[in-house]
């Protein structure tokens, strides 16, 4: 057995030792050596997992001290010079997700920093009393067809919707959208998912998939012809697109384009952001606007695009962060007040005003999506920032 064998069976039996509360204090420093030596996120991972699997809702909390241990970890992570520490920490902050769920929703995993100073730690939020917002409870989308015609997909059963064409429109049982069959004629639908409504799915005529975040739409052809298959999209959207080498996958977005043969890629082209990114989790991705550069990005990698129009290329980025909208989370990552009032308003449909200045204080936290408004709220309120919740509007204190 290789010596970096051994250091993964190690620090496996260590962690087991400290799960259940008996590890001494050369137990734990030894713990947290190995980790810093061996920097494998995989280890860790899969130990919360088993205990996530193992952990029944009734139960009381574990006996480990995360707040300690991920206190411990960061310490150590933060010691180390090299890159900022919001991107060294992704696997911490994804392992402090799983534990939420482990412990329930009152727990959070909190940050809050400006400039150089920074608070991190495991905060005990109590359920709140006062007037609330619940999360979206349906999906409110709207199917737009070739005619004009409107389907209003909660209140639609399952089954076949409509018939563009040869095209058979389908709702499936877990209410994603569907598109079967073939033909020559080109019909363009709208899938439109408004603010307050839950994440919308849909397969279209090719067998690429499409998930829509909240404020967002897709306007695509019923069935694909050509030497192409192009959509158009506002908001937010996450693609897994059917490889076809002979017919490239593209989405527009005004004068930008995305090219792809089969990837899987996160499209944020909200009209409210200050840019367009594009991410890309698996494949290749060409992503230029019309007359000007362009870019190919790699797994991993994300192109942005301001409202200048200046393209750069980001070579480091949080796929967790990225896609935590598609898997039921809010990720705040180093984050301003009205950068976070606006994913709020997406997706609670609540509108914000502000009494005074917000300031440029930057918050960091992981938050189930599927809490009330008051419970993402708590992140900000626990370094000072106050709010109002009347109706569906929120002040900023």
């Amino acid at each position: 057995m290789n010596r970096s064998q051994n250091r993964r069976n190690r620090i496996i039996d260590l962690l087991k030792i400290y799960t259940e509360g008996s590890a001494i204090p050369e137990d734990e420093q030894e713990l947290f050596d190995l980790i810093e030596i061996t920097k494998d996120e995989k280890i860790i991972k899969s130990h919360i997992k088993n205990l996530l699997s193992e952990h029944k809702s009734n139960d009381g909390t574990p006996a480990v001290k995360w707040g300690r241990l991920f206190h411990k970890i960061v310490e150590e992570k933060n010691s180390q010079p090299s890159h900022p520490i919001i991107r060294k920490m992704s696997w911490t902050r994804w392992a402090a997700a799983v534990i939420f769920l482990l412990l329930g929703t009152g727990y959070y995993f909190f940050s809050a920093h400006k400039g150089q100073k920074e608070r991190r730690g495991l905060t005990k939020i109590e359920q709140t009393k006062t007037i609330d917002i619940a999360p979206p409870a349906a999906v409110n989308a709207v199917l737009t067809l070739a005619n004009g015609k409107r389907i209003i997909l909660d209140s639609s059963g399952n089954g076949t919707l409509a018939l563009q064409g040869a095209v058979n429109v389908v709702k499936l049982a877990d209410g994603q959208i569907a598109y079967r069959g073939t033909s020559k004629e080109i019909e363009y639908n709208t899938l439109s998912n408004p603010r307050g409504s839950k994440i919308i799915s849909l397969s279209l005529a090719d067998g690429s998939k499409v998930w829509l975040n909240a404020e967002s739409s897709l306007r695509y052809p019923t069935a694909f012809t050509g030497n192409e298959r192009k959509v158009e999209i506002t908001g937010e959207a996450y693609f897994e697109v059917a490889h076809n080498a002979a017919m490239p996958f593209i989405v527009q977005k005004g004068d930008v384009e995305i090219k792809v043969l089969g990837t899987h890629f996160n499209v944020n082209a909200y009209d409210d952001e200050r840019s367009l990114k594009v991410t890309l989790l698996e494949g290749a991705v060409k992503v230029e606007r019309h007359g000007n550069e362009s870019l190919n990005i790699q797994p991993g990698q994300q192109a942005e695009i301001n409202r200048q129009g200046k393209m750069e290329l980001n070579k480091e980025v949080d796929i967790d962060e990225v896609m935590a909208w598609k898997n039921n989370w809010f990720n705040f990552n180093s984050l301003t007040v009205p950068d976070i009032m606006q994913q709020i308003e997406r997706w609670y449909n609540v509108s914000v005003t502000y009494q005074g200045n917000p300031g440029n204080k930057h918050f960091s936290g992981i938050v189930s999506r599927n809490n009330n408004v008051s419970e993402v709220l708590k992140i900000m309120e626990q370094a000072g920032i106050k709010f109002k919740i009347e109706g569906k509007n929120i002040t900023v204190l």
